[in-house]
């Protein structure tokens, strides 16, 4: 009796051992991974960020398609404008005034009225608005 008592310990530690040895060396532990609740969530949410990912991209990519045609549309602009400024500077020049063209405009010789606040604060609009009719003054 005591025989079959070791021997059945004995064959339940090597058993042990022999299982353990197989599921780490042979990969035989990958299965009982990879059937895990919580792995297959993880993969799933694992493609959920790789398809996010892969819409960032595209977004990114068309984002940087309208910057630069900004970029170009400003050039653009900005070299037309540097055009119209070289024009009207030798334009001005040329018209004969005797003065080089200032870059700045010059303060005309009348100040201009400025507008009146309302100090009593009854609310009064003074803005004219335009109307399809003339004005009748009574």
């Amino acid at each position: 009796m005591t025989r079959f008592i070791i021997g059945l310990l004995l064959g339940l530690l090597i058993g042990i051992g022999g299982t353990a040895a197989f599921l780490i060396t042979a990969g035989g532990g990958d299965y009982l991974v990879v059937s895990s609740p919580r792995v297959r969530e993880l993969e799933a949410s694992l493609k959920n960020v790789d398809q996010d990912r892969q819409w960032l991209r595209t977004r990114l990519n068309e984002a940087n398609d309208a910057l630069a045609k900004l970029e170009s549309r400003f050039s653009g602009l900005a070299a037309r404008f540097e055009a119209m400024a070289g024009d009207s500077g030798r334009g001005g020049a040329a018209a004969g005034s005797g003065e080089a063209a200032s870059p700045t405009p010059q303060a005309s010789a009348t100040p201009r009225p400025e507008p009146e606040d309302d100090a009593s604060g009854g609310g009064a609009d003074k803005r004219v608005e335009p109307t399809a009719e003339p004005a009748t003054a009574s």
